[in-house]
This record gives structure tokens, C-alpha cells and sequence, in this order.
């Protein structure tokens, strides 16, 4: 693990600071005790650096030896593989092992995609926030460099995505809808135990990286979906309350959410 004795033949983990994907890989590699090496790349550098170094263009990414692992669902079967206990499945006989998948699916495909609209949208209005996201990555570049660069990096995050306010909007709207559907996961005992499953750390990143922006913080903040985050450590960076327009959350779903704490 990270900080742990790292031989040459440790697993090289690629990653970019606060990405929730990368987090959930690393909470991975952690439950299973490997050790690993840690590559922090500046944002979008992977689509240059990519195909060479892990043979592809987002991260996260792991290379163990020869072979090269790209995207967290593929990422953690392979750990499976490298170290099969614990376990990030239950057993395939076991009735939730489909049901852990599908909702692992659904973490990486849909719900990954909210914080990775709503944190652009945030740090085009308070791009000196995205510094306290660096944490400890060891980046190449000085700290007042990148302080400098915040604006045209958050404008340039907000394009290659695509993101949009429109986007963003609609994603927070449905986000206390989402919520209720992760705390009845919890509620079936397929997602919350004690030793966390594939599904529970792709979730769980996400609802980590969400808590960090304070405007989102009190719709999550008290329900049983905020419990996914205790498989992960303090997260460093937040953007302050207000970064978000005051409209987004005047929504009904979110208006009501946010007063009542339900």
C-alpha cells in the first residue's frame, strides 16, 4: 500500500488527484493490503501520457508487471485475482453476487458521472478551490504554478467533458431520488457491511467526493448512503458552500431534502 515497502515488481497505480474512480481502486488495494506505487498525473495529461505508459487514456490504471488494467470494475477483478481475499464479490453461488455487480455497474456508469459534473461546475466559479483537492499528490509542477493555472484548468475540465450548468442542474435535482435508492440498498444488506464490497467502494468514492462540496454536503449528510464513506479516509480538498448557484438548489426535491434532512 502507499507508504508501505514498495519492491520494483509493485503494482503501478496511475491517477489523478480527487478522481473518485482512483479512490475506490485505492481503498481496493488497501482492504487487500497489496502495496503499490502511486503515479500522480496532472488533469488530462493521460490522453498524452496514456498509451504509453498503461495503453490507454483515462485513469485509473494499473500495470502489474506486463500486463496493463484500465477503468476501476476492471481494475478491481484483477486485484481479485492478485489477492483473492477479501473478496470485492461474494461468492458467485450467492444470490446478491449479481445484484453486487449491477449495482457496481451502476456506481462506475451513472451514478459516477454526478460529482464529475457538479465539481467542474463548481470550480469554474471557484477555481481556487481545485488546489485543495491536490492533497498529497506529487505532482511536477510548483503549487503557485498550478494556482495560477485553476481557471483555464477548471474552463478546460468543464469543456473536454462536455459538462454543462444544464447538466449539472438536472444532476442535483435527481441526486435526493438516487440517494433514496442507495439507502434501500442498504436497507437489503446488499450494500453497508463491515468489510466492503466492489459496489459499496464505487459508490461510496462518489458520495465521498460529493460531501466535499458544501453546497451538496446537507442532502447526504445523515442518511445511511454517508455510512458508504467510512471505507475511505478524510477526503482533502471542498468547495465552499455558494460555488453552486442558489437557483440548482431551490428545486423542490432539493429544497425539501435540504430542510427536512430525510
Amino acid at each position: 500500500m502507499l507508504g508501505a515497502t514498495v519492491t520494483a515488481t509493485a503494482p503501478k497505480l496511475y491517477v489523478q488527484p480527487a478522481s473518485h474512480p482512483c479512490a475506490a481502486v485505492e481503498a481496493a488495494l488497501t482492504l487487500k493490503s497489496i502495496a503499490y506505487e502511486r503515479v500522480d498525473l496532472m488533469p488530462m495529461s493521460q490522453l498524452l501520457v496514456g498509451p504509453l505508459r498503461f495503453g490507454g487514456t483515462t485513469v485509473p490504471a494499473l500495470r502489474i508487471g506486463s500486463e496493463r488494467v484500465v477503468g476501476s470494475r476492471a481494475i478491481m477483478r484483477a486485484l481479485d485475482t492478485l489477492a483473492p481475499e477479501p473478496p470485492l464479490l461474494p461468492p458467485p453461488g450467492d444470490p446478491r453476487y449479481a445484484r453486487v455487480l449491477e449495482l457496481e455497474r451502476w456506481g462506475d456508469e451513472v451514478f459516477q458521472a454526478i460529482p464529475r459534473r457538479l465539481l467542474p461546475a463548481g470550480f469554474v466559479r471557484r477555481p481556487q478551490a481545485m488546489e485543495s483537492y491536490l492533497g498529497d499528490a506529487r505532482l511536477p509542477l510548483p503549487v503557485g504554478v498550478l494556482r495560477r493555472a485553476a481557471p483555464v484548468v477548471a474552463q478546460l475540465l468543464f469543456a473536454k467533458s462536455r459538462h454543462r450548468d444544464g447538466d449539472a442542474r438536472a444532476d442535483l435535482a435527481a441526486l435526493p431520488r438516487q440517494l433514496e435508492r442507495i439507502d434501500g440498498w442498504i436497507a437489503e444488506g446488499l450494500l453497508g457491511d463491515d468489510q466492503p464490497n466492489a459496489a459499496d467502494l464505487q459508490i461510496g468514492a462518489s458520495i465521498r467526493l460529493m460531501m466535499s462540496v458544501m453546497d451538496v454536503r446537507p442532502l447526504i449528510a445523515g442518511r445511511p448512503a454517508a455510512q458508504l464513506t467510512r471505507y475511505f479516509p478524510p477526503i482533502a480538498g471542498e468547495l465552499e458552500a455558494g460555488a453552486l448557484p442558489p437557483e440548482w438548489l431551490a428545486s423542490p426535491a432539493v429544497n425539501r431534502v435540504s430542510q427536512t434532512g430525510d
